[in-house]
């Protein structure tokens, strides 16, 4: 558990890092290459993310004990479908804080 909670850690880092070149590349592409590109990067950089939080999940839920209180994860959803509704939103009626 603790040494691979730093491990996850790092390879996550690199992962955004990747997912972030990614889409940098889809951002100033000039050609299908260097679009494909992009996009192949940022695809698999954000499998290896979820992932990474997947199994995470999974091996610290390997030292819960029952009496422990549940955990409301699914409720971190709530700001990101919030943030991307008002993002659709905005790009629907055009207005976008400057």
């Amino acid at each position: 558990h603790s040494l691979h909670s730093p491990l996850m850690a790092v390879t996550n880092a690199i992962s955004g890092t990747t997912a972030l070149g990614g889409m940098h590349l889809l951002a100033h592409s000039n050609g299908p290459f260097v679009t494909f590109l992009g996009a192949t990067a940022t695809t698999l950089s954000a499998v290896n993310i979820v992932g990474g939080f997947i199994i995470t999940t999974k091996m610290l839920d390997m030292f819960k004990r029952p009496s422990d209180p549940p955990e409301y994860y699914h409720y971190y959803g709530i700001p990101a479908a919030t943030t991307m509704g008002l993002y659709g939103i905005g790009s629907l009626t055009g207005k976008f804080p400057e």
